[in-house]
């Protein structure tokens, strides 16, 4: 494999692992924060039934909530301090956090606020348990994904198994030697690279 080949598909082979790494830290993180709203809610829920505000139950969340997400509740209330409405400051939570079980939160909290809500723990109370089933059906999805996800994976990197056997015959180093042979290293890297890296990105989607 001459220098230029080699060259290339260091770049391609360096690129795929960053952004498998950066991948698999946004995953985390998102993951993350994920598990964190069951206790959020719980702590919302215990707040509201101690007679505080709904403001003082953010503000609770950002001093003992779950760390994945106590910083935006944070902002939360460092917006409030600064004079910003409670609905301008809910609005950011929503953007930051942007996912449908947060959505459904804020929304009631918002209507809460606005119309007065004497069923609003009630409310909560069942968003709760309809996190924890969403999560438990999201975990159960995550796991047959993972194992599809590897079995594709293997598929993938099983050619070059294959590459490196050929590679040790003589006839077959001669031919990868050529520029058609250079060629196919690259694309069958390129391709590799896509599927690979395009698995990644589905699953930030599940």
């Amino acid at each position: 494999m001459n220098f230029f080949t080699l060259s290339i598909v260091s770049i391609i082979i360096s690129t795929a692992v960053l952004f498998t790494l950066k991948r698999i830290r946004i995953n985390s993180r998102l993951q993350k924060r994920a598990q964190a709203w069951p206790e959020v809610l719980d702590q919302i829920i215990s707040s509201l039934q101690s007679g505080a505000s709904i403001s003082e139950s953010l503000n609770l969340v950002g001093k003992i909530g779950p760390p994945s997400v106590r910083t935006e509740f944070v902002n939360f209330t460092r917006k409030i301090e600064n004079g910003d409405k409670f609905e301008t400051a809910l609005g950011y939570l929503k953007q930051e956090f942007a996912d449908p079980i947060t959505d459904q939160l804020f929304e009631v909290l918002y209507f809460s606020s606005q119309f007065g809500g004497r069923n609003t723990i009630k409310v909560l109370r069942e968003l709760s348990e309809y996190v924890a089933s969403d999560l438990a059906l999201r975990g159960e999805i995550q796991v047959r994904y993972g194992w599809i996800r590897n079995s594709a994976n293997l598929a993938a990197f099983a050619p070059w198994i294959l590459f490196l056997i050929l590679r040790t015959q003589e006839s077959a180093q001669e031919a990868y030697s050529e520029p058609v042979g250079q060629l196919i290293i690259v694309l069958g890297v390129f391709l590799t690279f896509r599927i690979v890296t395009g698995k990644q990105i589905g699953r930030a989607h599940v």
